[in-house]
């Protein structure tokens, strides 16, 4: 009798077993059978900027604006009709955007041809503005990244989508590590809900191997990720007369050559201050029109 209940507890052990692998393998292979993601169209990944600042010592406009360069790639086609490692524009037109810190910008637009009566210079008409989470360096590649939602038993976990900014690539990671880079918590908790929307994270950083018990992938190891901005002008920095005569209106220190001008002194009392298109200008009262007349 002892001998057939065990023989029972040896059977039904193995069974249970049985059902219990069963399960881990359905489990393991359903997570890898879910491939299907809807791709990122090249609109949504293209006309990503770097920028910084020019200061170069010339006169404005020729000088004084900014260093604009694609991210991810070698060139960038600049308003001028030539390919170059990074443009320069004189200005950025905000547009209906939300102005950021240049030192922490990644911008979103079009270079455009304008010119006026110094002739004609670039700009960049801005479509979306994102700043960074810390003043931390972006080293690596840079991505657009959305959590897919999906949560698995075994690791690694394709669980998030990164798309390469200005190319066609896009493809499944393990997640995104974006919790050493310094950034204060509250934004860690903002970038990672605003994963879970359509827009997803820009995030720059390089790829690391994970392993675990469903095999070998890639996750996104974070030098730096950035928030969209929103529409407003909270983030933007107060504007300053600057230049080697007060003459540039800007929100950060410009050089200029130092050659005085009679109409330098209109600007001595004119008001430097934010324009409706969200760059920094003196605004043109009648006192000031009438003083560059007479000058």
């Amino acid at each position: 009798m002892s001998n057939t209940k065990y023989a029972l507890t040896v059977v039904l052990g193995l069974l249970l077993t049985s059902i219990a692998f069963a399960n881990f393998e359905s489990a393991v292979n359903e997570t890898k059978s879910i491939t299907i993601v809807a791709p990122d169209s090249p609109g949504s990944t293209s006309t990503f900027f770097t920028v910084r600042p020019d200061f170069r010592r010339c006169a404005s406009p020729m000088c004084g604006g900014y260093f604009v360069k694609r991210v991810n790639q070698t060139v960038t086609n600049c308003a001028n009709g030539r390919k170059m490692s990074e443009c320069y524009v004189a200005s950025l037109d905000w547009a209906n955007t939300s102005g950021v810190p240049i030192d922490r910008a990644l911008l979103r637009g079009t270079l455009l041809t304008r010119g006026d009566r110094k002739g004609k210079y670039g700009v960049l008409k801005v479509e979306e503005a994102w700043q960074a989470s810390s003043d931390s360096r972006p080293t690596g590649e840079f991505y657009r990244v959305r959590d897919l939602g999906l949560r698995c038993i075994a690791a690694p976990c394709l669980s998030h989508n990164e798309a390469k900014l200005n190319t066609t690539l896009s493809r499944k990671i393990a997640g995104v590590d974006i919790n050493s880079i310094g950034a204060l918590d509250d934004l860690v908790s903002q970038a990672s809900q605003a994963m879970t929307g359509a827009e997803g994270v820009l995030v720059a950083g390089t790829h690391a191997t994970v392993t675990g018990p469903a095999g070998r992938a890639q996750m996104l190891k974070a030098t730096q990720f950035y928030l969209k901005a929103s529409v407003g002008t909270s983030n933007l920095k107060p504007c300053i007369k600057t230049g080697c005569s007060g003459e540039i209106c800007a929100d950060d220190t410009r050089m200029s050559t130092c050659i005085y001008r009679s109409e330098y002194e209109c600007y001595k009392k004119a008001a430097c201050e934010r324009q409706s298109n969200g760059n920094c200008g003196f605004t043109r009262t009648p006192e000031l029109t009438s003083c560059l007349a007479r000058k």
